[in-house]
């Protein structure tokens, strides 16, 4: 049973929501410190250590074996207005809904704590804006249209001398 401000340790989202998802759990954990405050990261990974759905603390990855390399997407939000910041999905696993099915793990999160309702503020990258256009209706009246330009968040392909 859940408990009003505690976090979660499972939040299962339905398979009609992201048929497509792979098995996936999250490690939920405050911002970096360069992050406004109050923002949280809830971070996916799939592997078989956990139960799909699990959510645990960042304190837990060390006793997996697993590293922060290891993720296949995250959403960044700000806990006090719901703004979502960033969503990030691992390159490989793009296309198989992760975006869906993580932004759903989090609004199950946000609702233990008793967080504001999640939504954008219009400042989408290129990607953002491709997957909100495909988004299912009941999910594309939360974000408006888009407002401002944000450069993706993917990182530069690294360039090897001479090549």
């Amino acid at each position: 049973m859940p408990q009003p401000g505690r976090a979660p340790s499972r939040v299962l989202v339905s398979p009609d929501v992201a048929p497509r998802a792979p098995h996936l759990w999250c490690v939920l954990r405050a911002a970096g410190p360069d992050a406004p405050g109050g923002d949280v990261d809830l971070v996916a990974f799939s592997t078989a250590h956990l139960d799909d759905g699990a959510v645990v603390g960042e304190d837990v990855l060390p006793r997996l074996d697993v590293g922060w390399a290891n993720q296949v997407g995250a959403v960044r939000w700000t806990a006090a207005t719901g703004v979502v910041g960033q969503v990030f999905v691992a390159p490989q696993h793009r296309r198989l809904r992760v975006a869906a099915k993580l932004l759903m793990a989090a609004a199950g999160v946000r609702v233990a704590f008793g967080w504001a309702s999640l939504r954008s503020d219009g400042r989408l990258t290129d990607l953002g804006d491709s997957w909100l256009t495909a988004a299912p209706d009941w999910w594309r009246h939360r974000v408006p249209e888009r407002t401002a330009h944000l450069p993706p968040m993917d990182r530069p392909p690294e360039v090897t001398p001479g090549g």
